[in-house]
C-alpha cells in the first residue's frame, strides 16, 4: 500500500497534468494561428519579376 504522500504526490502530478487538457487538445487539433490566403491574386501583381538563375551572372 501507498503512503499517504505518495498518494497525494501523484495525485497532484495526474492533476497538473490534466490541468487545461480540453483547450490544449484543441489547439492541437484547429492550431492556433488563423488560416490565410499566402498567394492571393493582390499579392502576385505586387510581387517584383523573377529572374531566372541563366540570367544571373555569377563573379
Amino acid at each position: 500500500m501507498a503512503s499517504n504522500t505518495k498518494v497525494t504526490e501523484y495525485r497532484r502530478k495526474l492533476r497538473h497534468a490534466k490541468a487545461g487538457r480540453k483547450a490544449k487538445n484543441a489547439r492541437q487539433a484547429n492550431g492556433t494561428t488563423p488560416v490565410f490566403p499566402i498567394h492571393t491574386p493582390e499579392a502576385d501583381a505586387n510581387a517584383p519579376a523573377q529572374v531566372s538563375p541563366a540570367k544571373v551572372q555569377k563573379d
